[in-house]
């Protein structure tokens, strides 16, 4: 396991204008979970664990994965500042439409595990293989 809390700006571009946020990844790490085939088998890939902000406030805390294959992060649980569920699934379940974060923050992650020296492949479009 590999956590960090180190503070990295990510600005999102919106229609509004450009958003400047601050993002702290908590935890980062691969991970297999077994499942039986009926659930979709088994579940390899990263889970990451980041938390949001603004300059001015605390956002969110999200648990993300991306599967072995997959061309995206997915959240699998949403935490509010006050620690409020909004959502919240299992590692890597897809049993829900999967709900991504902006391009930018993805981007960051894939730089992260790309860092970590956790994958062979990664990035927007480019599905997932894991590291050795």
């Amino acid at each position: 396991m590999t956590d960090t809390v180190e503070r990295q700006p990510v600005i999102i571009e919106t229609d509004a204008g450009a958003l400047e946020l601050v993002l702290m990844i908590r935890k980062m790490e691969r991970r297999h979970e077994s499942a039986p085939t009926l659930l979709g088998g088994d579940r390899i890939g990263i889970e990451a664990e980041i938390e949001v902000e603004t300059s001015d406030q605390k956002g969110p805390t999200y648990f993300l994965s991306r599967l072995t294959g997959e061309t995206d992060w997915v959240i699998d649980a949403k935490f509010g500042a006050n620690g409020f569920p909004h959502c919240s699934h299992g590692f890597g379940s897809r049993v829900t439409i999967p709900r991504g974060l902006p391009d930018e923050i993805c981007d960051l992650l894939d730089s992260e595990a790309r860092n970590r020296g956790m994958v062979r492949a990664i990035g927007r479009g480019t599905p997932l293989q894991l590291a050795g």
